[in-house]
């Protein structure tokens, strides 16, 4: 039983954006992939739908043979700190430069090139919830805890899942909506980002993410964080798209 409830404190860490805030994220990088990226991902895959793959990297937790994966969905800035690497705790960042400098190469199997790639594409969506970015005190927010609409829960399950979900929009909805009057001009400025830009941009947010009262969250929270919310998923599809597009340029 110990055990069994240590993997289960373990796993709460390690979600990111739920299934719909990831298919989002993959919805919005589909719809901006250059040409030659969207057929490679064809040739591996027989399609270009990257929401189907969004969430393969979550779904392979129950899987023992990939428990050692566990930490490569989050990475840590300590407070007062500049990112220093995996040691902090967590290696998403590292893992999004080491499976890309792999697709670079060249070398790996077919499996292997499906396997990293659905990584690339989860993890860049980690990185945007700005809880996957933790301080090293809280657990990535897991250990504020807050209710929600009266139910109770953490600070880390609202911004995986109940602020979208409360939403009630399917991901392609919500994918078509906030891509809503951006110009071609506002989408370019989005389209050579470095990793540590995005991870440092989740950092930056804590003060208003963390911005909670006495924790009994609702309408309120959500009107103050809707546009905070749009901004992380645009950006990481935009983001997650150019990504790929250098990898198969």
């Amino acid at each position: 039983m110990r055990q069994f409830i240590i993997i289960l404190v373990t796993a709460s860490i390690l979600l990111g954006w739920g299934k719909t805030g990831h298919r989002v994220i993959g919805k919005i990088a589909e719809e901006n992939l250059s040409p030659e990226a969207k057929e490679k991902i064809t040739q591996l895959f027989g399609h270009s739908d990257l929401a189907s793959l969004a969430n393969w990297a979550d779904d392979i937790k129950s899987d023992p043979a990939w428990r050692h994966a566990n930490d490569w969905h989050y990475c840590t800035i300590l407070e007062g700190k500049e990112y220093e690497g995996p040691d902090a705790g967590g290696r998403a960042v590292q893992k999004v430069t080491e499976f890309t400098d792999l697709l670079n190469k060249g070398t790996l199997s077919e499996k292997d090139q499906k396997d990293v790639l659905r990584f690339i594409i989860h993890i860049v969506g980690d990185l945007h919830q700005p809880l996957h970015v933790g301080n090293g005190t809280d657990r990535g927010g897991n250990d504020v805890k807050v209710t929600w609409f009266r139910e109770e829960t953490n600070l880390h399950r609202v911004w995986d899942s109940q602020l979208i979900d409360h939403l009630q929009f399917s991901y392609t909805e919500y994918a078509q909506q906030i891509q809503l009057g951006i110009t071609p001009a506002e989408k370019d400025t989005l389209t050579n980002p470095t990793l540590l830009s995005f991870v440092y941009a989740s950092k930056a947010v804590h003060p208003q993410v963390y911005d909670i009262g006495d924790g009994k969250l609702s309408y309120e929270y959500i009107y103050k964080n809707r546009d905070l919310l749009d901004d992380r998923l645009l950006k990481a599809g935009y983001h997650l798209a150019a990504i790929l597009n250098d990898i198969f340029k």
